[in-house]
């Protein structure tokens, strides 16, 4: 349960309507109904009743809006009241991210941080996601977002969210395939090039490869997309990877994007703070700006995929 899904259930019981809290709070409405779909999943209950000129809320909902209105109340005071504190705050921040997410949304990321804390330097140090993770741990990084095979159940890890990967080849080289889908048993007929198991899309493609007893036709395995992109645009061999990988490439025009499906490949974006550093007010302030800031993206189409749903937590990573 997170506290923008408390503020969006709040602003719903208030207006009487999802079109009218939209606006209010400046966001879309698929978004906003889907944190009341996601928050009425996590209790168990039904909040709203729809009605032809808006909605109203349930037994359960009117209960549950008493019970939590005077909380978030003095949650949004005390945020307040801290960020009036952090405003002046000053020093460096040391971000580091995988290319799949960087690649789209650096800048947005860099830009929301600095016009957050102005005061603030902030270091970026990009890399595989192994390497991330490494990072983090041996706190080299106060934030990593790094890519993963399955999402994460631990209290120090966030999930951001699911990216669907495809399958990348030169046009010519892939006449007559479905114009949205080709399933991963037609990819594997293809020269591939492929990531090691040190990188999560190597983890996904080799282990549903051997999962699935698909024999992959690998034709190179190399960790780095930007050396693998002249390859495949130049028709030597195909790969799969997440769209975010292509933006920027000015030839993308000669390529081609299959989702793969027959299984579909899942491949998850996780976000990690630095057991040093997970007390530290502007750090946890400046991980909810990268997750409320990847989320945004998602809703207006500026990097594909789906914001994950919040678990509860298990164990740490």
């Amino acid at each position: 349960m997170e506290l923008r899904q408390l503020r969006n259930f709040l602003t719903i019981a208030e207006t009487g309507s999802f079109t009218r809290a939209a606006l209010q709070i400046g966001t879309a409405q698929p978004a906003l109904s889907r944190d009341i779909r996601l928050l009425e999943q996590e209790l168990g209950t039904k909040l709203f009743d729809r009605n032809g000129r808006g909605v109203s809320l349930t037994r359960e909902g009117a209960i549950f809006l008493a019970e939590t209105a005077d909380h978030v109340a003095a949650l949004d005071s005390a945020a307040m009241s801290m960020a009036a504190r952090l405003a002046n705050a000053v020093g460096t921040i040391r971000l580091g991210w995988t290319s799949a997410f960087g690649n789209p949304l650096s800048g947005r990321m860099i830009s929301a941080c600095t016009r957050r804390f102005p005061g603030i330097t902030v270091s970026v140090l990009p890399g595989s996601s192994a390497s991330v993770r490494d990072w983090v741990a041996s706190d080299r990084l106060d934030i990593g977002v790094y890519n993963s095979e399955r999402p994460s159940s631990g209290y120090t890890v966030r999930n951001l969210m699911q990216t669907p990967l495809y399958f990348v080849a030169r046009k010519e080289i892939c006449r007559g395939l479905p114009s949205e889908t080709i399933s991963f048993a037609d990819v594997a007929s293809y020269p591939l090039i492929v990531y090691s198991c040190q990188n999560a899309l190597g983890r996904i493609v080799q282990g549903h490869a051997q999962e699935h007893k698909i024999n992959l036709n690998i034709y190179a395995m190399i960790d780095d997309f930007y050396a693998v992109y002249p390859m495949i645009r130049d028709g030597h061999a195909t790969t799969i990877a997440p769209k975010s990988l292509l933006l920027g490439n000015p030839d993308d025009d000669n390529l081609i994007c299959r989702r793969v499906v027959e299984p579909s490949l899942p491949f998850y974006t996780l976000m990690a703070i630095s057991k040093a550093k997970r007390s530290n007010p502007v750090v946890n302030c400046l991980a909810d700006i990268i997750s409320e800031e990847t989320h945004a993206a998602l809703e207006e189409g500026l990097t594909e995929g789906t914001p994950f749903a919040p678990t509860a937590p298990l164990a740490p990573v």
